[in-house]
């Protein structure tokens, strides 16, 4: 993927669990200037991964927008995916911006590395 030519657009979408989400939490606000660089909109769990996702690639700054909070998508996928699963989209350039944090950021302290058993 380092060679291939990013569009503006891009993000990706990940399923996760609680852990996942707290952590991630922590990294998309770390090195910033503020603390709300993650967003929880009120939407169907389709719009979480597509609309919304796609609007934070234009976004300054460009937030992570967790889903699967829609109680009936929650219902219709849980055979899937389970009872403790979310999304969280990250536009392309956010995702550079905290992958470039990961050297300093909690991933190597003691109690990521307890939490990070149970995944």
């Amino acid at each position: 993927m380092r060679g291939k030519k990013i569009k503006k657009e891009e993000n990706g979408t990940r399923k996760i669990n609680p852990h996942q989400l707290s952590a991630l939490i922590v990294l998309a606000n770390y090195g910033r200037e503020s603390f709300n660089n993650v967003i929880i909109p009120w939407a169907a769990g389709c719009q979480t991964i597509g609309i919304c996702a796609y609007k934070e690639c234009y976004s300054k700054p460009q937030k992570a927008v967790v889903g699967l909070t829609d109680l009936s998508a929650r219902k219709n996928v849980r055979k899937q995916l389970g009872d403790n699963i979310f999304t969280f989209a990250i536009p392309f350039e956010m995702f550079l911006e905290m992958e470039e944090n990961i050297e300093s950021s909690f991933l190597y302290r003691n109690v990521w590395k307890y939490l990070s058993k149970f995944l």
